[in-house]
Parts: structure tokens; sequence; C-alpha cells
């Protein structure tokens, strides 16, 4: 199997990923290689292995050993790869969380530095509050980051400043023009990790405690936070979801026709929408 020597398991996260990946490398230097050869020598069903490549199903606890032995994982490796299925098959926001961490851990820096910086642009919520910051303050270097600190709300550290703006310039969300100035670029970041939802309901809220404090610490003149409590038919949620969508696509081409120039602050604006009582069913 030429494939193993070609394919390094510490790149992914994703079991089933690294599993097709390797499919199909091994496919293209063997043209004789096929599911069915591929899940003989794991000792599985065809039809289930081809379920697991699509992402449609988990291996079993006795298949991940068969897949240690044909891969010949020494100890290091072995232990990543079950750790890496546990990922997989994590269910809430803690498992996730906990067995992506562990993932990190096990990882040679190299492999691990890039998902660090994505993982922590949604783990920290002033991450993404000082790429909006950039556009408005005039950012060169470290020597900057203890004054931007200073202008936020709530205060950060030059440390924290610093990497923020590390991150964000590791990540492509920020660049340094040639006149010397950080600035933000068009760039999104995209991921479809699983560790995504976990840690965006970490940064959600972290901005629902931030807006909790800013009721008692920023004057009403500056703020606008009003609440609505309603009784609703639950099965039209949909209809009420669609038209807080149009209102955020409306606010951003707002915010997207005024030049940075004329920008001098950072607002958060947060939607929430939540159950505060259901009828039981009859």
């Amino acid at each position: 199997m030429l494939a193993r020597n070609r394919i390094n398991i510490y790149d992914y996260s994703d079991y089933r990923k690294f599993l097709l990946d390797f499919y199909e490398i091994e496919k293209s230097l063997d043209p004789t290689f096929s599911y069915r050869v591929f899940a003989t020598a794991v000792e599985m069903d065809a039809s289930l292995l081809l379920k697991i490549l699509q992402g449609k199903r988990h291996v079993s606890p006795k298949c991940i050993e068969s897949f240690v032995q044909f891969f010949r994982f020494k100890e290091a490796k072995a232990e990543y790869f079950r750790e890496m299925v546990a990922y997989g098959k994590a269910k809430n926001d803690e498992q996730v969380r906990k067995h992506f961490e562990s993932l990190q851990k096990m990882r040679p820096a190299a492999s691990r530095e890039l998902d660090e910086a994505r993982y922590r642009y949604f783990q920290q919520w002033y991450y993404p509050m000082i790429r909006s910051a950039l556009d408005v303050f005039d950012y060169r270097s470290s020597d900057d980051a203890a004054a931007l600190g200073e202008s936020c709300v709530p205060k950060l550290t030059a440390t924290q400043v610093q990497n923020a703006v590390d991150a964000l310039l590791q990540l492509g969300l920020a660049e340094q023009r040639k006149d010397g100035r950080i600035v933000p670029t068009d760039a999104h970041l995209k991921t479809k990790e699983h560790w995504l939802s976990a840690s965006i309901s970490d940064y959600q809220g972290s901005l629902a405690e931030l807006a909790r404090k800013s009721i008692a610490e920023t004057p009403k003149e500056k703020r606008d936070i009003s609440t609505l409590t309603m009784a609703l038919d639950s099965k039209q949620i949909d209809k009420i979801r669609e038209i807080l969508a149009d209102t955020r696509r409306a606010i951003v081409n707002v915010v997207n026709a005024m030049p940075s120039e004329i920008c001098d602050s950072v607002y958060q604006l947060n939607f929430q929408l939540f159950p505060m009582m259901k009828k039981e069913e009859k």
C-alpha cells in the first residue's frame, strides 16, 4: 500500500476524511485498489466502508483496531486515530471541545498551527472585534497594541490584542499594507470542522454576557437594547428567522456602504430569539 507513506495522519482531525484521502491516493497509484479490496483488508463489509467514507456511518470499536493494524500505526499514531474517531462521534459541545483539544495536544506543532488559529478565532470573542477595529485604529506593530487595548470596551491587554492581530494575519483575515498599516482583508473564514458549532456557542455566550454588562456600563444614548416577549406558533418559527436574516443583510449593506475612513467605532449587534415556555403536547 504505497499511500501509507504519502499521507500524514497528523494533517487530519476528521478520521473519515483521512480514510477517504488514503483511498483516493491509493486508487491513483494502483487502479486495482477498490472499496472491496480496502474493506477486505480491514475485515469490513464493502457497503459499510463506503458509507463511512461518505460520512454517513461511523466505525465500530472493533473496526478501529482493524484500521490501526491495517495502517501499521505505532502507539502514538494509533492513539491519535482512536481519538479522531472519538472526536468524530462526539455529540455535544463539551465532548467536541474535549476531544478536539486532546487531538491538538497530540499533533506536532507544524500540523496544528493553522487549526489552532482558526479555533482561537471562534473561541475568543475579541478576535472578530479586533478585526473590525483595524478599520478604525491605525495599527502598525505590537507597539500599538496597548493603545488599541485601552480603547476597547471592555479593555484588553496588549498581549490579547497582539495575539488577535497575529492570528488574523496568519488566517489571511488581515494584511499589512505597503505603508505599514495593518488592515482587514475581504477574506472570510470558512470551515466545516466538527468543533465549529461548539466554538460558536461559546462565542455567542460571551457576546451575550457583554451585552448584559453594557446595560449598566454604557450610556443609553450610545446603545440600543430592546426586548420583545411574544406568544407564537412554534411551527412558524422559520418565518421569524427569515425576517431576522433579511434584517441582518440590510444592516450589512448599510455598513458596507460606509467608507472605512469615516468609521470611528466598533459596535456589536446581537439577535437573540429563544423559547421561554412550551405548552405540553397532548
